[in-house]
């Protein structure tokens, strides 16, 4: 669809989130990317935020707490919900990336570089995931799925503060839950057990890059708000706490390697063990 004419950046991004399926937003997403050097980048077109994610069209919107996990993985229907919730947060992911890169202008070349090819990464994430789910023979849609991710991503309007909070900050929490998801599939004999555990490995990697992409323009963006080196753990403390965000109770672990090597500081790593929004329930 990208290919053929030169066209606005921000026009395919926006086409591609408001796809109807998860077929169609891969697809358009995946050519965004191989693409991204032949697009315009016109800065005053109006932005028009995605208002009802791309999954509302083929799955049920349930609450959170009700979202089947696959807590033991004991027969296909239970690593069928693991894979479901994991596919779901990717595809989710999707929308947070192409959203970071629609929504915010007169940026850096650079900027909407960093977002389209996250954007392209959890699409390969996703695609891992949902083939796995297809061989236990299930498919994206069947199960229950949350609005968390979404919900975030349409309340949280200031640059600085999104970059805080989801690769920062969301993201950043699936580096710690990846090791608690490994060990569980690690101690399981289902049959795609080594399939599963190298997409957990490639998804690791992969948003190691992603919380780096996010520290680095944290970073740019605190130089451009005048705000010092030594006040930035404090301000992203501060910007968590604002919109509420929480650690899962069911993994309290910091990933602290992976952390450090995604661009955390010590300070930063300290301040959020200490902080009252982190989980009650240490390991």
């Amino acid at each position: 669809m990208f290919k053929e004419t030169r066209i606005d950046l921000f026009t395919a991004l926006k086409t591609s989130l408001d796809a109807k399926n998860a077929e169609e937003k891969c697809t358009l997403t995946q050519e965004i990317w191989e693409n991204f050097q032949h697009f315009k980048i016109t800065h005053d077109s109006a932005i028009l935020p995605l208002s009802t994610p791309t999954f509302a069209h083929f799955c049920q919107i349930i609450p959170p707490h009700k979202v089947p996990q696959g807590k033991y993985l004991k027969n296909d229907l239970n690593v069928a919900h693991l894979l479901h919730s994991i596919a779901h947060i990717e595809f989710s992911a999707i929308d947070l990336a192409l959203d970071c890169a629609y929504r915010f202008r007169n940026l850096p070349l650079e900027y909407y570089q960093a977002w389209v090819e996250v954007a392209f990464q959890e699409v390969n994430h996703f695609r891992a995931l949902e083939k796995l789910l297809h061989l236990v023979g299930f498919r994206y849609g069947d199960f229950g799925v949350h609005t968390l991710l979404f919900d975030s991503m349409k309340s949280c309007n200031i640059l600085l503060d999104r970059i805080a909070l989801v690769p920062r900050g969301m993201e950043a929490v699936g580096l710690d839950v990846n090791p608690f998801l490994y060990a569980k599939v690690q101690a399981s004999s289902h049959p795609i057990k080594e399939d599963l555990l190298g997409v957990l490995e490639m998804i690791l990697q992969e948003e190691i890059s992603h919380v780096s992409k996010g520290n680095f323009w944290f970073h740019y963006l605190c130089e451009k708000q005048n705000i010092p080196k030594k006040e930035r753990a404090k301000t992203y403390l501060e910007i968590l706490k604002k919109y509420h965000f929480s650690f899962p109770k069911a993994n309290a672990s910091f990933n602290t390697q992976a952390r450090i090597q995604a661009g955390f500081t010590k300070e930063e790593l300290t301040l959020l063990k200490d902080c009252a929004f982190a989980s009650k329930n240490p390991k």
